[in-house]
């Protein structure tokens, strides 16, 4: 597969930021079990993830008006994978909206730092793009933490915490 990702971001955003999320995205796509993948991607197909950071603003927006909650959130995900894809030249598999004031907030929080916290809401997010829901059903949070736990763990085996 050929993996195009791009990332919109205030231009303070540090490129080593910036790499931890493409490198969390690459990992994600290589630690989805092959049933997952083999529904929407066709081997050698080219695929694309769109990344936008954001503040709080436009992600409460976002979250009101896609979700219905009028707050803003760490993490949300667009996916546009349909199970029965048509053959295309590039997949778009769908975008991420990422804030930045609460991963900042979260990341001194969980005692990590906010590249960590970057990995951890992409993971989620990249997760959510492919069907995982942890809201739907105990079975299902279990299935999504376990994996998303051990990406997690690839990416930063001296820092893992669940």
């Amino acid at each position: 597969m050929v993996l195009t990702i791009c990332i919109s971001c205030p231009s303070s955003f540090p490129a080593s930021f910036q790499a931890r999320i493409r490198k969390a995205i690459r990992t994600t796509l290589s630690q989805l079990p092959k049933t997952v993948t083999r529904k929407t991607i066709k081997r050698g197909q080219k695929i694309m993830v769109s990344v936008s950071i954001v503040g709080t603003e436009i992600v409460r927006k976002l979250n009101r008006g896609y979700r219905g909650k009028n707050k803003p959130t760490d993490v949300l995900s667009f996916s546009r994978i349909e199970a029965d894809s048509p053959e295309i030249p590039i997949l778009d598999i769908g975008d991420l909206v990422i804030c930045l004031p609460i991963a900042k907030r979260q990341a001194k929080e969980y005692g990590e730092s906010l590249g960590r916290e970057l990995e951890r809401l992409t993971v989620h997010g990249m997760l959510h793009l492919f069907g995982y829901d942890h809201e739907r059903s105990l079975a299902d949070e279990r299935k999504m933490f376990q994996l998303q736990n051990k990406i997690l763990k690839i990416l930063s085996p001296k820092h893992f915490r669940a």
